[in-house]
């Protein structure tokens, strides 16, 4: 009996670990979609680059009509021609301005994270399935 609590605990945990990065995944397939529905264009500007392993995200300022000034990182991308300094096309969230995107990277952030989701989904559903049958097998 306690191999049987010691694999539900085990399912359990790696069950929460990926809701945590498909909650992640689908908020950023939410913006996403927003932003390419209800998106405003703009100008922006890299105003620094993050490399991680084999990808870079780069880190872009815009301004609003209004005169708000903005910041945030764009998807990550396996290379890219950005240095800093250079203008970068923008779409933001009229909405959450704070939201936004280097337009060329909106198509390929939603068809990752897309894909994502259709790829995690059956995993989450099958260990709740496992889990639920060892706590099951407890009673």
């Amino acid at each position: 009996m306690g191999g049987i609590v010691a694999w539900a605990m085990a399912l359990a945990v790696v069950s929460a670990g990926l809701g945590v990065f498909t909650t992640h995944a689908l908020r950023r397939l939410r913006a996403g979609l927003r932003l390419r529905t209800s998106g405003v264009a703009t100008a922006g500007q890299c105003v620094s680059m993050s490399w991680r392993q084999d990808e870079v995200s780069v880190r872009f300022s815009y301004t609003l009509p209004d005169g708000t000034q903005y910041e945030a990182d764009s998807f990550n991308m396996p290379r890219t021609s950005v240095s800093i300094g250079d203008k970068v096309p923008v779409v933001y969230d009229p909405a959450s301005p704070a939201t936004a995107e280097v337009t060329d990277l909106l198509g390929e952030s939603i068809r990752v994270h897309r894909l994502f989701l259709i790829c995690i989904t059956p995993v989450l559903l099958l260990f709740a399935a496992l889990d639920a049958q060892l706590l099951l097998a407890l009673l």
